[in-house]
């Protein structure tokens, strides 16, 4: 079944839409719903928090959304600006708790001519992993986020292999691929 059905399709197709990723993210404080715009809005029936300030400098990206291929799963990096040192401080002391909880990635559609919410749809679900942290100089400091799909974990790594030799390099003694493309006969009795 596609993303998008035909009438979701219509109503993008209209000469000015409006666009806005949400995030869904289970922090060691709680769950925490922020878009990538300025203000509050309520959507879905929760209240999102916008996390861009354009006045202080606070600006953030989000990289592309890709379907996954083998080989590679899904992960969406999310990256925050221009923060303050006390919220750069808490990031790096809990970036142990942010590793495995749960971050959604929703995406919502608005009419800018009246505000209202035409679509909003969950693109990821999955796990954050530990945060990015980097300084540049004495005021530039950036917290990236990646949210990872469930199925991130199940990939084999970088450059790896799905046979045995590989298998037993990664793992000395696990035999587990040996027999993966073989004939196995078992018997009964």
């Amino acid at each position: 079944m596609p993303l998008f059905s035909t009438d979701d399709m219509e109503k993008l197709s209209g000469p000015h839409v409006a666009r806005c990723w949400f995030a869904e993210l289970d922090l060691p404080s709680g769950f925490q719903r922020v878009h990538n715009g300025v203000g509050r809005v309520t959507v879905g029936g929760y209240e999102w928090r916008g996390v861009s300030d354009p006045i202080s400098g606070v600006l953030v990206s989000v990289d592309a959304v890709e379907d996954p291929r083998f080989g590679q799963a899904a992960a969406v990096t999310i990256v925050l600006s221009g923060v303050n040192v006390a919220f750069w401080k808490s990031v790096k002391a809990d970036a142990r708790d942010l590793e495995g909880r749960d971050a959604n990635l929703y995406w919502g559609a608005f009419d800018p001519e009246t505000g209202e919410n035409i679509m909003f749809k969950k693109l990821l679900p999955g796990k954050m992993s530990a945060p990015t942290l980097t300084r540049q100089g004495i005021g530039v400091r950036y917290v990236g986020l990646t949210i990872e799909s469930f199925w991130q974990a199940q990939n084999f790594p970088f450059g790896g292999r799905w046979n045995g030799a590989d298998q037993r390099r990664r793992y000395p003694g696990d035999k587990g691929l040996d027999l993966v493309g073989q004939q196995v006969a078992e018997t009964w009795q």
